[in-house]
């Protein structure tokens, strides 16, 4: 994993819902609010899958065969949906 350390100046609007998301309690920090925001953007681009998007997946797997899955049988389940993405 990469880490960077960037310096970014945000003004008007941009930084009014910066704040605003942080004092509301939606993030700790405006770090994670950028990081959060990131991640949204590789999602929303295809370059990114959130955690949330392979349970819906093994849901549906689930809905559709009609059976229990052990610890193994998820383990082995949300590998392979990572594989396919």
């Amino acid at each position: 994993m990469v880490e960077e350390k960037l310096l970014v100046r945000l003004g008007g609007a941009v930084a009014d819902v910066l704040n605003e998301l942080v004092k509301r309690g939606y993030f700790a920090t405006k770090s994670e609010a950028i990081r959060a925001g990131i991640l949204r953007l590789g999602e929303n681009f295809g370059l990114f899958k959130s955690s949330m998007y392979y349970w819906r997946e093994l849901g549906e797997e689930i809905k559709r065969t009609g059976k229990k899955m052990t610890h193994e049988e998820v383990v082995e389940a949300l590998k392979r949906l990572e594989q396919e993405a």
